[in-house]
């Protein structure tokens, strides 16, 4: 063609287009069945499947998460030794992961998932943290311990079985009438109960008193629990991402945003001193039972995600939920064991030799009086 030479093939091609174009004058139907490139729609991503997107970065989040806590309970193994540069390094690092990326993986995990099934998936900060404590921080993993992490990540993790997922368009009237229903309010008027009752009266235990210890984790994690302000955000965020701005002009939206915020950063105040005073093993595992729980309760409450289950499924998730709070029962009563164990070993006999033995059954307190009694 180029060279100006007629090509057969291209002429008859021609004629035939021609030919069709004319044949489909004065057929307009005919004409609209036509491709127009211009109308060209690129396949769209099946959202329903992004929910295992959203799982993968809410596990990310936990070992970020796990990483975080674990540097500041390093950094205040490096005060106690002095080395304060150290400690200093280790706190800001690890309290950045605590405030940036792990926050962030949470906001984009929500937005992708419904928030009953990351809820459970949080529970690898647990598997995470009796994993390397032993190892990064020379933490003892006691049978009790061990025992306690298996309950309450075999509940997280069932409570998948149980889930529900309910399809729901979140605009700004929408969510109004979410936080206003009475069943928000009940919820808001417990946990500002719960949070005042470890505030005025646990948290004044001495310091190292695993009452104490549980208070500090299970405030801070019921605080980070509060995600569905986050998961709220997080799909009003989406859907400005979308086009679809109109929430954002509504107040409750910014409502939605601050609670996220505040529940985010607030309870890294009580994380950061129950990690300076009690070993990882039990303060992580307190409070991601707690933060578990009450993701998990709020989704039923505030979200209601569970509101269309069958009996069985709304069963089965708060007998789960309830396996999570034995098991921070169980892991607190196994801390004061251990707390009067050491107790014992490192009280002086003057101590001990008060009072005199009237038991037949000699204990291991008085024993120990016996033998210091004797010179052993």
């Amino acid at each position: 063609l180029c060279s100006g030479e007629q090509n057969p093939r291209f002429i008859s091609l021609s004629h035939a287009m021609d030919d069709r174009l004319d044949g489909l004058i004065g057929r307009p139907a005919e004409m609209e069945q036509m491709v127009n490139v211009s109308d060209y729609v690129p396949p769209q991503i099946n959202e329903k499947n992004l929910w295992l997107l959203g799982v993968l970065l809410a596990v990310f989040g936990t070992l970020v998460g796990t990483i975080g806590k674990q540097m500041i309970r390093r950094s205040e193994m490096y005060k106690q030794d002095r080395r304060e540069r150290e400690s200093s390094i280790m706190f800001s690092v690890g309290l950045a992961l605590q405030v940036a990326l792990n926050p962030l993986c949470d906001l984009a995990g929500y937005a992708l998932a419904p928030a009953s099934v990351i809820a459970p998936v949080t529970g690898m900060d647990i598997v995470w943290n009796t994993v390397i404590a032993p190892c990064s921080l020379n933490e003892t993993l006691t049978s009790r311990r061990l025992l306690s992490t298996i309950i309450i990540f075999f509940a997280a993790t069932t409570s998948v079985l149980f889930r529900q997922i309910n399809e729901v368009k979140w605009t700004a009237a929408y969510v109004e009438m979410v936080l206003w229903q009475n069943r928000t309010m009940l919820y808001a008027i417990c946990f500002i109960a719960w949070y005042l009752w470890n505030v005025v009266v646990q948290m004044r235990f001495e310091k190292g008193s695993p009452i104490r210890g549980f208070s500090l984790g299970a405030t801070a994690g019921t605080l980070a629990g509060n995600m569905w302000c986050t998961k709220i955000t997080a799909v009003l965020l989406e859907q400005c991402m979308s086009g679809h701005c109109d929430a954002w002009g509504h107040w409750v939206s910014w409502i939605c945003l601050f609670g996220g915020v505040f529940f985010a950063t607030s309870n890294l105040y009580y994380i950061s001193r129950g990690m300076q005073q009690h070993e990882a093993l039990f303060m992580v595992t307190v409070y991601m039972g707690a933060n578990i729980a009450t993701n998990s309760l709020s989704a039923i409450v505030v979200l209601g995600e569970m509101d269309d289950a069958p009996w069985w499924k709304l069963a089965g998730y708060t007998f789960c939920i309830l396996m999570m709070m034995v098991g921070m029962a169980l892991l607190t009563s196994g801390e004061k064991d251990l707390q009067a164990r050491d107790m014992e070993v490192r009280a002086p006999c003057g101590v001990l030799d008060e009072g005199p033995i009237s038991s037949t059954h000699t204990s291991s307190v008085q024993l120990r009086t016996i033998r210091c009694n004797e010179g052993i």
